[in-house]
């Protein structure tokens, strides 16, 4: 006890030294540029949060995206279901798609029928569509080109027809006054689907917008990945920019987990969206979340997942909670995913989805 006390001249002494050091230190320019940029990372997300978070929006637009190849894959009467969608659900915003293997068969031989079916539905009820055209369009493969083009010698004349026959779609579709917005391909310069015959081209993503515009005077979408895009570059081609919204996933990841698939869930806050496209430089305003998840996503279609595999990804809680999720996010026009298949399970015995949907688009 004696020692200890004996050593606290010293050890007062050695605090003191350390004392004047520290003050040296922090008196130093250096330190002190660093310390502040040391608390400008840890508080600006913060302050980002604050400043960018996003309000919900009032009278928010919801839609759907239609797929009548998707509606005919799990066994449903496509057309069925499409005038179920818009009378029952009364939906009166919705994204269709132009299958360019559908409608043009045979080279310089187009049959529009399908499409124009669902244009004069849409008009009848003053619907506001949004048509989805060019070379990869919504839902797997993502690319639907007819066999004669992919077996054309050359990427040049593969161009060449694949413009002919956006020309020939705007010539032949434009007479619709329910098509409000155009969008030119889906996801072009995203690494998903079955798309490498060539690879797409952002000049030709540009040529084929510039052709549709000098066409039709009707604004230009392009899309993106919400989750992975870069945002700016792909909003810069068109007017507006669309972008997915997904919250949990089976998918492989390219190979980086060895080849496995795996259930993910995006670690992203609502907020992330907002704060991305403010910093990015892409106005909210110019944005519409064209394919907001609204359906399971597992190792087989979804007319044949287990009630097991659908609950991973799309249980009743995960639906209600994606759909709060996009609320919060702050933007005003919200396409959900999966009509076909809220049909499917309301047909087989399980309307909630698709009542839920009812209650939302009314």
């Amino acid at each position: 006890m004696i020692k200890m006390l004996g050593n606290k001249p010293a050890l007062k002494k050695q605090l003191e030294k350390a004392g004047k050091l520290i003050k040296r230190l922090f008196a130093l320019k250096v330190v002190k540029i660093i310390l502040w940029i040391l608390m400008f990372l840890i508080f600006s997300p913060f302050i980002l949060f604050f400043i960018l978070r996003p309000k919900v929006q009032n009278d928010i637009n919801y839609g759907v995206t239609f797929s009548n190849r998707f509606a005919e894959q799990m066994g449903l009467n496509w057309r069925e279901v499409y005038i179920k969608s818009l009378d029952d659900l009364e939906i009166k915003n919705i994204r269709l798609v132009a299958y360019w293997d559908e409608i043009e068969q045979e080279k310089d031989i187009y049959d529009y029928s399908n499409i124009i079916w669902q244009l004069e539905e849409a008009e009848k009820r003053d619907v506001n569509v949004i048509l989805s055209i060019g070379r990869k369009v919504p839902r797997y493969p993502e690319c639907f080109e007819p066999g004669w083009w992919e077996e054309l010698p050359g990427d040049n004349l593969k161009e060449q027809e694949l413009l002919e026959y956006v020309k020939t779609t705007v010539n032949e579709l434009r007479r619709f006054d329910s098509i409000k917005i155009w969008q030119v391909e889906n996801e072009p310069f995203w690494p998903f689907g079955e798309c490498d015959n060539p690879s797409i081209k952002r000049e030709t993503v540009l040529k084929e917008i510039e052709l549709t515009r000098s066409l039709d005077p009707r604004p230009i979408l392009v899309q993106d990945s919400g989750e992975g895009g870069l945002w700016k570059p792909t909003y810069d081609m068109g007017d507006y920019l669309g972008i997915s919204m997904y919250r949990r996933i089976w998918y492989n990841f390219w190979g980086i987990f060895l080849g496995r698939f795996i259930y993910f869930q995006y670690p992203l806050g609502h907020w992330t969206y907002k704060i991305k496209a403010n910093m990015v430089g892409v106005p909210v305003d110019k944005m519409i979340i064209t394919e907001l998840q609204g359906e399971p996503w597992g190792p087989r279609i979804n007319s044949e997942l287990t009630r097991e595999e659908i609950d991973k990804s799309m249980s009743r809680h995960h639906f209600h909670s994606t759909i709060s999720y996009a609320q919060k996010s702050g933007f005003k026009d919200l396409y959900l995913w999966g009509v076909e298949w809220w049909y499917f399970e309301k047909i087989n015995g399980n309307p909630f989805y698709w009542d839920t949907a009812k209650a939302l688009f009314k």
